[in-house]
């Protein structure tokens, strides 16, 4: 069958489907399900908590509102983290932890997770990331020196897709590639 294909610069093409899987393989990338189609399937088996289910904690990812310009120019910057209790309580002191870099922060999701250990997922993402995990000297009020170890450099969507594939148990298949920003397989 043909499909319409429009590519980055703007041009379409009406292009065989088969000639089109077989460039995005010569690439190393094929498509085999679009987002609708995924985000179908993770609400279909996640969406039905019931009265038995274990809440574990959440994990969260945040982004910091350091000053700092070392910390404000790093581009795509997350802090993904666990918590037992609610992450709006866990952050409220963030200024004066050296976790949050001494700063502020903003939450930007929170997952609530069930039947699960929260901790071993927080530790799947970070060494999943680890490549890309920010590398700088925090120093709290007592002049003590700090290393953050649950901050990230890596987009949004990435981290996101992150933790849908270890949900749906495909992280095992792939790797994080912290050149060019993307999920790859092993």
């Amino acid at each position: 069958g043909r499909t319409r294909v429009i590519f980055e610069n703007g041009t379409e093409s009406n292009m065989l489907y088969r000639s089109l899987y077989k460039i995005l393989l010569a690439n190393g990338k094929a498509v085999t399900a679009n987002l609708d189609e995924v985000n179908e399937k993770f609400i279909e088996k996640f969406s039905n908590i019931l009265d038995e289910d274990q809440e574990a904690g959440f994990i969260y990812i945040l982004k910091s509102k350091s000053e700092r310009p070392e910390i404000r120019e790093i581009r795509n910057l997350f802090k993904i983290g666990f918590s037992k209790i609610a992450v709006e309580e866990r952050i409220k002191n963030a200024k004066l932890e050296p976790t949050y870099l001494m700063a502020d922060v903003r939450i930007v999701m929170v997952y609530k997770c069930y039947n699960m250990n929260t901790q071993k997922l927080e530790q799947l993402l970070h060494n999943f990331f680890g490549k890309s995990c920010l590398n700088i000297d925090v120093f709290d009020k007592s002049s003590n020196r700090h290393i953050p170890r649950e901050w990230f450099i890596a987009p949004l969507e990435v981290i996101e897709q992150a933790i849908h594939m270890i949900i749906s148990g495909d992280i095992l298949n792939n790797r994080y590639d912290s050149v060019n920003e993307e999920i790859v397989l092993r």
